[in-house]
């Protein structure tokens, strides 16, 4: 059993400053090279000039190929003077008819897959109107993401399915649209009619099937929530539904729970009990993030012949016979990217590197600490596969990036770890979650939005921990060296950093596992945040070497780590100075010995000052009783730019 020993009393010895693997990804990146390059704008700047509030879809959809036709309505309200509407749709569908405002017009092109509609009179800033275009045709099949909006498969065992993708930018192929991520739709309906036998899942509650003459049904779906283009979606497949219901802990508010699968005897069996296992995981990340966001309508699954998931809203497409965890990993997005949506393409970790962090949440709360722990080991493992990269895109023209499965996935989960990690407690990492989840609801946000949120539940600045670690590039390359000295152990540790023309230090609260040849292991934390820092620690156990970040909590390599019999030779053992009781539960800690006049600073682990005295000497009583439970620095300035350090313990 691992015991953790709070430390008591470690002197530093050098001055130191006081500065207060998915599957989703790999399928994105196999698709890569049939899209070219993602949108860092509007396809018009046209397309600004007005907000998107609803949309009908009215459409016949063709389990057999991409064949599509119907009508879209949009609703929208001008933002500025608007003299031309313009909207994107694939120059492989044919515009059959157009209304403005019920009165037909003609439309024309403005460029490649953007049509426009000349308005007789401008509509100032302010003025609601409506828009239905009347099309048919189909777009080439896609195969997978960043193909083409609409895939069609003909699989073993009779199964027929066409189902849209439309991440990052492929809406236009299947209807017509406005692709921004800055213009949520207020609601849509979505009316989708497919041939007897076949059943069509998309967002939001069904409300009915209607027969609509012949042997065809027109499934009704409707969605009171706010939704971005690329979370509107449809699978056409001979499917059945595995309902289920779900209460959430605590509550008596229910929600319900469908899960579109094939109807065969050779599918059905192989994904249910994953499925089964979807409200579970609903309640917990309910917990930990907020209720689900759209609990009044449902969630849900349509399955598909895909290698990974797509998390368009309340109902996933997902691909059959993959883990568990990737369920959670979809789910994850709906808090993260759904709910609130990252406001640029650059900011994506938002959405795909918490999610991918839901997936060890997921392993950590139904599997247990070894599997999540073996989870991040790999996270890691990838994200040290090469030397540089930051978390933020800094190439939002390239989809390769946009979708980096090392640095948009994987680091990005690797940053929510740390982040959690840096956390005063874990009860204050999952308040701040939730309240970033309240505070942009159904809204968008940026990186430097969910920083702020961070800091204040944490309480502290986390502006260095962000500049090197999401904006910046690469992670430290640790090493050490130790000496024991009777009851005296002296550590001295190295640090470089991978990209280091990008950041060459970093600065992190580090743990080290203290080893004893009698088996009484221990686990201090020092703050390190030099290239080269030396530390003195009081440890009466015969110690025979230590080890680094035991816990994998930071993205680093550890090099050699070896015995100095040179550490702490010149070092004078007594100070004349001591703080005790170390621990204190008796509300102060006394330093005692201060021959000269001193600046002491007391701060958190954060670096957060919380106590300050200029000009102290002799004896000085420092109170402790309002202060939190918990590890503190308290730094000595002697004169002489001498500078002395005492690890002290609050209970």
């Amino acid at each position: 059993m691992k015991k953790k020993l709070l430390l008591l009393l470690a002197t530093a010895l050098t001055t130191t400053s006081l500065s207060a693997h998915n599957y989703c990804a790999e399928q994105h990146q196999k698709n890569t090279q049939l899209l070219k390059a993602a949108k860092t704008a509007l396809a018009s700047p046209l397309l600004d000039d007005y907000d998107v509030k609803y949309l009908k879809l009215d459409l016949s959809i063709s389990p057999l190929s991409t064949q599509i036709q119907g009508n879209a309505l949009t609703k929208a309200v001008t933002q500025r003077s608007m003299s031309t509407y313009a909207f994107e749709l694939s120059d492989s569908l044919t515009i059959d008819s157009a209304k403005f405002n019920g009165a037909l017009v003609t439309t024309s092109q403005i460029s490649a897959n953007v049509q426009g509609i000349a308005l007789s009179t401008p509509l100032s800033a302010g003025n609601p109107f409506s828009v239905q275009i009347y099309y048919h045709g189909s777009t080439p099949n896609g195969n997978g993401f960043f193909t083409h909006g609409l895939n069609h498969y003909s699989l073993p065992h009779g199964v027929n399915i066409t189902f849209s993708l439309s991440d990052p930018n492929l809406a236009r192929d299947w209807w017509p649209c406005k692709q921004s991520l800055t213009d949520k739709i207020d609601s849509a309906r979505l009316w989708f009619t497919v041939p007897a036998g076949y059943m069509a899942g998309s967002n939001g509650r069904l409300n009915a099937v209607t027969p609509v003459g012949g042997p065809d049904f027109r499934y009704e779906w409707t969605t009171f929530y706010p939704i971005e283009y690329y979370l509107i979606s449809v699978s056409v497949a001979p499917y059945v539904l595995h309902q289920q219901r779900l209460r959430f802990s605590g509550s008596g508010d229910t929600m319900a729970v469908q899960h579109f699968v094939y109807d065969t005897s050779y599918y059905m069996p192989t994904m249910r009990a994953a499925l089964d296992s979807t409200p579970l995981v609903i309640d917990y990340f309910s917990q930990l993030f907020g209720r689900y966001p759209f609990w009044k309508e449902k969630y849900g699954h349509c399955l598909a012949p895909l290698s990974g998931g797509m998390e368009h809203q309340t109902m996933t497409t997902l691909g059959v016979n993959l883990p568990t965890y990737l369920i959670a990993h979809e789910l994850g997005h709906q808090w993260w990217g759904d709910h609130v949506t990252y406001s640029s393409w650059r900011d994506i970790w938002l959405s795909e590197g918490w999610a991918s962090y839901c997936e060890q949440l997921f392993k950590e709360h139904f599997q247990g600490d070894t599997a999540a722990q073996q989870h991040c080991a790999g996270v890691f493992a990838r994200v040290m596969s090469q030397a540089g990269g930051s978390v933020i895109v800094d190439d939002t023209t390239n989809v390769y990036r946009i979708f980096d499965s090392r640095l948009t996935y994987d680091k990005g989960a690797a940053v929510a770890h740390m982040l959690r990690y840096l956390a005063p407690s874990d009860s204050v990492f999952f308040a701040g979650l939730k309240n970033y989840q309240q505070h942009f609801a159904f809204g968008l946000a940026n990186t430097d939005s969910f920083k702020n949120v961070m800091e204040a539940a944490y309480g502290f600045s986390l502006d260095t921990f962000f500049t090197q670690w999401v904006y910046g590039q690469g992670y430290p390359i640790y090493s050490g060296s130790w000496n024991q000295r009777d009851s005296d152990v002296y550590i001295e540790l190295h640090q470089n950093g991978s990209s280091p023309s990008d950041v060459s230090v970093f600065s992190m609260p580090l743990e080290l596992k203290l080893f004893s040849n009698n088996g009484s292991d221990t686990i201090v934390r020092v703050y390190f945040d030099q290239v080269t820092q030396q530390y003195h620690l009081h440890w009466a156990a015969p110690m025979n070497g230590f080890s680094i970040d035991p816990g994998d909590n930071i993205v680093n390599w550890t090099n050699a780590i070896s015995k100095d019999p040179r550490l702490g030779v010149n070092t004078e053992k007594k100070s004349g100075l001591n703080v005790s009781p170390n621990p204190s539960d008796i509300g102060f800690w006394s330093l005692r010995g201060l021959a000269h006049e001193s600046h002491l600073i007391l701060c958190d682990l954060s670096g957060q000052v919380v106590w300050e005295k200029v000009k102290a000497i002799g004896n000085q009583e420092i109170n402790n009783r309002q202060l939190p439970t918990g590890i503190y620095h308290l730094w000595v300035m002697l004169p002489g730019d001498q500078t002395k350090g005492f690890l002290l313990e609050k209970r």
